[in-house]
Protein backbone atom coordinates (compact mmCIF):
# COMPACT_ATOMS: atom_id res chain seq x y z
CA UNK A 1 0.00 0.00 0.00
CA UNK A 2 2.73 2.59 0.27
CA UNK A 3 3.52 3.03 -3.38
CA UNK A 4 0.06 3.42 -4.57
CA UNK A 5 -1.24 6.82 -4.65
CA UNK A 6 -4.81 7.86 -4.22
CA UNK A 7 -5.52 8.37 -7.70
CA UNK A 8 -5.20 5.01 -8.57
CA UNK A 9 -8.01 4.03 -7.40
CA UNK A 10 -9.90 5.54 -9.97
CA UNK A 11 -12.56 6.65 -7.83
CA UNK A 12 -14.98 9.56 -8.62
CA UNK A 13 -13.10 10.75 -11.89
CA UNK A 14 -16.48 13.39 -12.06
CA UNK A 15 -17.20 15.29 -8.85
CA UNK A 16 -20.28 14.74 -7.98
CA UNK A 17 -22.09 15.22 -4.17
CA UNK A 18 -23.47 11.53 -4.19
CA UNK A 19 -20.39 9.61 -5.33
CA UNK A 20 -17.30 11.46 -3.27
CA UNK A 21 -16.00 9.26 -1.18
CA UNK A 22 -13.91 9.08 2.10
CA UNK A 23 -10.89 6.53 2.15
CA UNK A 24 -9.70 4.77 5.09
CA UNK A 25 -6.38 2.50 5.06
CA UNK A 26 -5.24 -0.14 7.32
CA UNK A 27 -1.98 -2.33 6.63
CA UNK A 28 -2.39 -3.85 3.48
CA UNK A 29 -6.32 -3.45 3.22
CA UNK A 30 -8.43 -0.13 2.75
CA UNK A 31 -11.97 0.93 2.95
CA UNK A 32 -14.27 3.71 1.15
CA UNK A 33 -17.43 5.20 2.92
CA UNK A 34 -19.73 7.86 1.19
CA UNK A 35 -18.99 11.00 2.52
CA UNK A 36 -22.91 12.08 2.47
CA UNK A 37 -22.97 8.93 4.68
CA UNK A 38 -20.16 9.42 6.78
CA UNK A 39 -21.50 12.89 7.69
CA UNK A 40 -25.21 11.82 8.50
CA UNK A 41 -23.89 8.44 10.38
CA UNK A 42 -22.33 11.05 13.02
CA UNK A 43 -25.67 12.79 13.53
CA UNK A 44 -27.05 11.50 16.71
CA UNK A 45 -30.12 9.82 16.92
CA UNK A 46 -33.42 11.23 18.01
CA UNK A 47 -35.75 13.39 17.35
CA UNK A 48 -33.75 16.47 18.41
CA UNK A 49 -31.19 16.44 16.19
CA UNK A 50 -33.33 14.58 13.35
CA UNK A 51 -35.26 17.88 13.57
CA UNK A 52 -32.28 20.33 12.63
CA UNK A 53 -31.22 18.57 9.14
CA UNK A 54 -33.01 19.25 5.93
CA UNK A 55 -31.92 16.07 3.62
CA UNK A 56 -34.18 15.81 0.93
CA UNK A 57 -33.47 11.96 0.25
CA UNK A 58 -36.14 9.28 -1.56
CA UNK A 59 -36.22 6.58 1.07
CA UNK A 60 -38.61 4.39 -1.27
CA UNK A 61 -41.59 2.64 0.23
CA UNK A 62 -42.55 2.58 3.81
CA UNK A 63 -40.88 -0.96 5.25
CA UNK A 64 -40.49 -2.35 8.58
CA UNK A 65 -37.05 -0.91 9.23
CA UNK A 66 -38.62 2.28 8.66
CA UNK A 67 -41.65 1.95 11.25
CA UNK A 68 -39.08 0.07 14.06
CA UNK A 69 -36.76 3.13 13.55
CA UNK A 70 -39.81 5.61 14.37
CA UNK A 71 -41.30 3.38 17.44
CA UNK A 72 -38.19 3.13 18.96
CA UNK A 73 -37.40 6.65 18.34
CA UNK A 74 -34.22 6.14 16.95
CA UNK A 75 -35.44 7.91 13.29
CA UNK A 76 -32.16 6.18 11.93
CA UNK A 77 -31.76 7.38 8.76
CA UNK A 78 -34.90 9.77 8.42
CA UNK A 79 -33.95 13.63 7.98
CA UNK A 80 -36.59 16.40 7.34
CA UNK A 81 -37.55 16.40 3.91
CA UNK A 82 -36.93 12.89 3.21
CA UNK A 83 -40.35 11.23 1.67
CA UNK A 84 -41.70 8.22 1.25
CA UNK A 85 -42.88 6.87 -2.35
CA UNK A 86 -46.47 5.09 -1.78
CA UNK A 87 -49.01 4.12 -4.55
CA UNK A 88 -47.69 7.03 -6.95
CA UNK A 89 -47.82 9.85 -4.09
CA UNK A 90 -44.30 11.19 -2.28
CA UNK A 91 -45.39 12.17 1.12
CA UNK A 92 -42.58 14.34 2.58
CA UNK A 93 -41.53 14.37 6.58
CA UNK A 94 -42.17 17.70 7.83
CA UNK A 95 -41.84 17.08 11.56
CA UNK A 96 -40.77 14.39 14.06
CA UNK A 97 -42.31 13.89 17.22
CA UNK A 98 -43.75 17.24 16.57
CA UNK A 99 -47.31 15.99 18.37
CA UNK A 100 -45.43 13.50 20.91
CA UNK A 101 -46.90 13.65 24.43
CA UNK A 102 -49.85 16.37 22.72
CA UNK A 103 -53.95 15.34 23.36
CA UNK A 104 -56.30 15.68 25.23
CA UNK A 105 -56.21 11.95 26.67
CA UNK A 106 -53.85 9.52 26.23
CA UNK A 107 -50.13 11.19 25.24
CA UNK A 108 -49.19 10.34 21.68
CA UNK A 109 -45.84 7.87 21.15
CA UNK A 110 -43.39 8.32 18.59
CA UNK A 111 -44.40 9.25 15.35
CA UNK A 112 -43.24 11.37 11.84
CA UNK A 113 -45.42 14.05 10.79
CA UNK A 114 -46.08 13.63 6.95
CA UNK A 115 -47.43 16.20 4.09
CA UNK A 116 -47.96 15.06 0.47
CA UNK A 117 -45.14 16.67 -1.98
CA UNK A 118 -47.78 20.12 -2.82
CA UNK A 119 -51.00 18.87 -2.55
CA UNK A 120 -53.26 15.44 -1.06
CA UNK A 121 -54.80 12.79 -3.33
CA UNK A 122 -58.76 11.61 -3.28
CA UNK A 123 -58.85 7.93 -2.39
CA UNK A 124 -60.22 8.26 -6.23
CA UNK A 125 -56.70 9.43 -7.18
CA UNK A 126 -57.80 13.13 -7.67
CA UNK A 127 -54.91 15.54 -7.12
CA UNK A 128 -56.17 18.69 -5.05
CA UNK A 129 -54.62 20.98 -6.74
CA UNK A 130 -56.50 24.44 -7.50
CA UNK A 131 -57.71 25.17 -10.86
CA UNK A 132 -59.01 28.55 -10.18
CA UNK A 133 -62.25 28.15 -11.77
CA UNK A 134 -64.08 25.04 -10.09
CA UNK A 135 -62.04 23.86 -7.04
CA UNK A 136 -64.18 25.47 -4.36
CA UNK A 137 -62.55 23.11 -1.71
CA UNK A 138 -62.99 24.79 2.03
CA UNK A 139 -66.68 25.49 1.11
CA UNK A 140 -69.32 26.57 -1.75
CA UNK A 141 -70.20 29.80 -0.53
CA UNK A 142 -68.21 32.54 1.51
CA UNK A 143 -69.00 31.43 4.75
CA UNK A 144 -67.30 30.31 7.73
CA UNK A 145 -70.27 29.73 10.22
CA UNK A 146 -69.96 26.55 11.95
CA UNK A 147 -65.97 26.92 11.95
CA UNK A 148 -63.89 24.82 10.60
CA UNK A 149 -65.61 22.08 11.40
CA UNK A 150 -68.61 22.59 9.22
CA UNK A 151 -66.83 23.63 6.07
CA UNK A 152 -67.18 21.35 3.04
CA UNK A 153 -63.18 20.39 2.93
CA UNK A 154 -63.86 19.38 6.88
CA UNK A 155 -66.52 17.47 6.13
CA UNK A 156 -66.76 16.11 2.60
CA UNK A 157 -63.07 15.67 1.45
CA UNK A 158 -60.97 14.95 4.38
CA UNK A 159 -62.87 11.42 4.48
CA UNK A 160 -61.90 10.89 1.23
CA UNK A 161 -57.88 11.90 1.68
CA UNK A 162 -58.56 9.53 4.46
CA UNK A 163 -59.35 6.74 2.65
CA UNK A 164 -56.29 6.90 0.24
CA UNK A 165 -54.11 7.50 3.28
CA UNK A 166 -55.43 4.71 4.81
CA UNK A 167 -54.74 2.66 1.66
CA UNK A 168 -51.08 3.97 2.03
CA UNK A 169 -49.91 3.11 4.97
CA UNK A 170 -52.57 0.74 6.49
CA UNK A 171 -52.30 0.18 10.11
CA UNK A 172 -49.28 2.95 10.65
CA UNK A 173 -51.65 5.59 9.88
CA UNK A 174 -52.07 7.01 13.14
CA UNK A 175 -55.19 7.99 15.36
CA UNK A 176 -54.35 11.33 17.00
CA UNK A 177 -56.53 14.69 18.58
CA UNK A 178 -56.80 17.54 17.19
CA UNK A 179 -59.01 21.46 18.24
CA UNK A 180 -61.13 21.86 15.62
CA UNK A 181 -63.41 25.35 15.72
CA UNK A 182 -67.31 24.93 15.51
CA UNK A 183 -68.51 27.95 15.73
CA UNK A 184 -67.82 31.60 15.10
CA UNK A 185 -69.32 34.59 16.68
CA UNK A 186 -70.42 37.80 14.55
CA UNK A 187 -67.25 39.52 14.27
CA UNK A 188 -65.96 36.61 12.03
CA UNK A 189 -64.12 35.72 15.19
CA UNK A 190 -63.97 31.51 16.03
CA UNK A 191 -65.65 31.19 19.74
CA UNK A 192 -66.36 27.35 20.51
CA UNK A 193 -64.17 24.69 19.55
CA UNK A 194 -63.25 20.79 20.86
CA UNK A 195 -61.10 18.00 20.61
CA UNK A 196 -61.98 15.39 18.12
CA UNK A 197 -60.52 12.29 17.19
CA UNK A 198 -58.13 12.69 13.47
CA UNK A 199 -56.26 10.35 11.00
CA UNK A 200 -55.17 13.75 9.52
CA UNK A 201 -55.30 17.25 9.71
CA UNK A 202 -55.06 20.81 7.66
CA UNK A 203 -52.03 23.15 8.87
CA UNK A 204 -52.85 26.50 11.11
CA UNK A 205 -50.64 29.10 10.55
CA UNK A 206 -48.49 28.27 13.43
CA UNK A 207 -47.34 25.21 11.66
CA UNK A 208 -46.62 26.82 8.52
CA UNK A 209 -44.86 30.62 9.21
CA UNK A 210 -44.29 29.81 13.38
CA UNK A 211 -46.73 32.53 14.17
CA UNK A 212 -50.34 33.71 13.95
CA UNK A 213 -50.68 36.33 11.23
CA UNK A 214 -54.28 36.35 9.62
CA UNK A 215 -55.89 34.09 11.98
CA UNK A 216 -58.90 36.03 13.88
CA UNK A 217 -57.55 35.20 17.54
CA UNK A 218 -59.84 37.85 19.61
CA UNK A 219 -61.83 35.40 21.72
CA UNK A 220 -58.43 33.24 22.00
CA UNK A 221 -55.59 31.49 19.38
CA UNK A 222 -56.81 27.90 21.08
CA UNK A 223 -59.62 27.40 18.32
CA UNK A 224 -57.42 28.19 15.28
CA UNK A 225 -54.18 26.99 16.85
CA UNK A 226 -55.01 24.23 19.47
CA UNK A 227 -51.86 22.16 20.14
CA UNK A 228 -50.37 22.42 16.85
CA UNK A 229 -48.23 25.53 18.43
CA UNK A 230 -44.77 24.93 16.77
CA UNK A 231 -43.60 26.15 13.24
CA UNK A 232 -43.06 22.35 11.23
CA UNK A 233 -39.23 22.14 10.73
CA UNK A 234 -39.92 21.72 6.87
CA UNK A 235 -40.74 25.39 6.58
CA UNK A 236 -38.44 26.58 8.73
CA UNK A 237 -35.25 24.50 6.94
CA UNK A 238 -36.75 25.17 3.52
CA UNK A 239 -38.45 28.39 2.70
CA UNK A 240 -39.27 26.67 -0.85
CA UNK A 241 -41.79 24.76 1.17
CA UNK A 242 -43.67 28.40 2.05
CA UNK A 243 -44.02 28.86 -1.49
CA UNK A 244 -45.68 25.21 -1.73
CA UNK A 245 -42.44 25.67 -4.73
CA UNK A 246 -44.56 28.01 -6.60
CA UNK A 247 -47.34 25.74 -7.38
CA UNK A 248 -50.92 26.65 -6.04
CA UNK A 249 -51.09 28.17 -2.35
CA UNK A 250 -53.24 25.70 -0.30
CA UNK A 251 -55.81 26.01 2.70
CA UNK A 252 -54.77 26.74 6.32
CA UNK A 253 -57.34 26.55 9.21
CA UNK A 254 -57.48 29.55 10.57
CA UNK A 255 -60.70 31.65 10.16
CA UNK A 256 -59.87 35.18 9.52
CA UNK A 257 -63.96 36.54 9.31
CA UNK A 258 -67.14 35.14 8.89
CA UNK A 259 -66.46 34.89 5.11
CA UNK A 260 -62.95 33.91 5.39
CA UNK A 261 -59.83 31.94 5.63
CA UNK A 262 -56.45 31.66 5.83
CA UNK A 263 -53.79 30.45 2.96
CA UNK A 264 -50.41 29.29 2.34
CA UNK A 265 -49.70 32.05 -0.29
CA UNK A 266 -47.68 30.16 -3.64
CA UNK A 267 -46.01 34.30 -3.37
CA UNK A 268 -44.75 33.15 0.09
CA UNK A 269 -47.35 36.36 1.30
CA UNK A 270 -49.94 35.31 3.93
CA UNK A 271 -53.09 36.51 3.34
CA UNK A 272 -57.02 35.88 3.56
CA UNK A 273 -59.80 34.73 0.64
CA UNK A 274 -62.87 34.17 0.32
CA UNK A 275 -63.84 30.66 2.01
CA UNK A 276 -65.27 29.76 -1.51
CA UNK A 277 -62.30 31.00 -3.51
CA UNK A 278 -60.86 28.18 -6.25
CA UNK A 279 -57.12 29.30 -6.26
CA UNK A 280 -56.16 27.27 -3.30
CA UNK A 281 -55.26 23.48 -3.12
CA UNK A 282 -55.22 21.27 -0.25
CA UNK A 283 -51.93 19.83 1.94
CA UNK A 284 -53.35 17.98 4.55
CA UNK A 285 -50.59 17.01 7.19
CA UNK A 286 -51.03 12.47 9.26
CA UNK A 287 -48.99 10.76 11.81
CA UNK A 288 -47.50 7.27 11.21
CA UNK A 289 -45.41 5.05 13.23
Amino acid sequence: MTDIRIQDFGENPKADTNNDFVMTFSDNSESKTRLRDAFYSIVPDGAPTHNDVFRGQNLGALDSTHIANIQNGSFKDMFIGDYFSVNGSNYVIAGINTKHLKGDNAALGNHLLLMPDRFSRLADGTVMRADGKTTHYMNDTDTTAGGFANTKLYKTYMPLIQRKLEADFGSHLLNFREVVSTHVDGSGAPDQGEWRDAKLGIPNEVMVYGTTLNGNNNNNSWYNIGDDDVQLPLFRLNPDELTNHRDWSFWLRDVHSASEFAPAGNYGDAHWDGASSTWHGVRAFFLIG
